[in-house]
């Protein structure tokens, strides 16, 4: 008997082990797989005021995690999706939403004061002179869009929460620098933004004008 008739000798014998056919096994562990990929459902407190901090690059994770760790609550939102190697391996990685950012849920000034005092992060970001400032419900109904846990608020239409967060992260008229590709470290303004595609129009100093560039949000970043 060869080799390739012993291992399927052997899968038939385990199937019947198990008092169920060889294909009825196969179904069962792609059921258990696809349990596997939806993430938990993230809980944002409502009892906390929740402001937007800028972490320095390759942070977010750590930061987010270091702030729950001293009792800050710390939200970095992140998709799952499948990434194919190219060897064809497919395998499902959580991936950040939104460039270098995360969300942290402060009780008093005191909490204030260590988030800026972490290594990771960047700075607490300020719009005209006061924080910026989201509030829970839209927050929650962020994160429930993300995981695919409910369908937001009560009476918001799909994806309602999802741009209520991204037009205050990048509002027109904000002033924004390009940090990745061949634009990098040019500074504009944001003159358009498209939630639905995660894109922004900028006007960049260009050959001595103003010139409109389209870019996704993760190629820019607050001034």
């Amino acid at each position: 008997m060869t080799k390739g008739k012993r291992r399927i000798a052997r899968r038939r014998r385990e199937a019947l082990a198990h008092d169920r056919a060889p294909a009825d096994r196969v179904a069962e562990i792609r059921r258990r797989r696809r349990r596997r990929v939806r993430p938990g459902r993230t809980v944002i407190a409502a009892d906390r005021v929740w402001l937007v901090a800028e972490t320095k690059p390759r942070w977010a994770a750590r930061a987010a995690r270091d702030l729950d760790a001293i009792g800050i609550a710390a939200f970095d939102p992140r998709e799952e999706v499948e990434l194919t190697s190219p060897s064809g391996r497919r395998r499902t990685a959580r991936v950040p939403l939104l460039h270098r950012l995360v969300f942290v849920g402060l009780r008093d000034d005191a909490d204030l004061a260590r988030v800026e005092a972490h290594p990771g992060i960047d700075r607490v970001l300020f719009r005209d002179g006061r924080a910026v400032i989201i509030a829970p419900a839209v927050l929650q109904g962020f994160a429930d869009a993300i995981t695919g846990h409910g369908g937001g608020r009560d009476g918001a239409p799909e994806g309602a929460d999802e741009e209520s967060v991204r037009a205050v992260l990048f509002a027109l008229g904000d002033g924004v620098r390009v940090a990745t590709g061949p634009l990098a470290a040019l500074r504009g303004t944001v003159e358009g933004v498209d939630p639905a595609r995660r894109r922004y129009r900028v006007a960049l100093s260009l050959f001595g004008r103003e010139t409109p560039v389209l870019l996704d949000e993760d190629q820019i970043a607050r001034e």
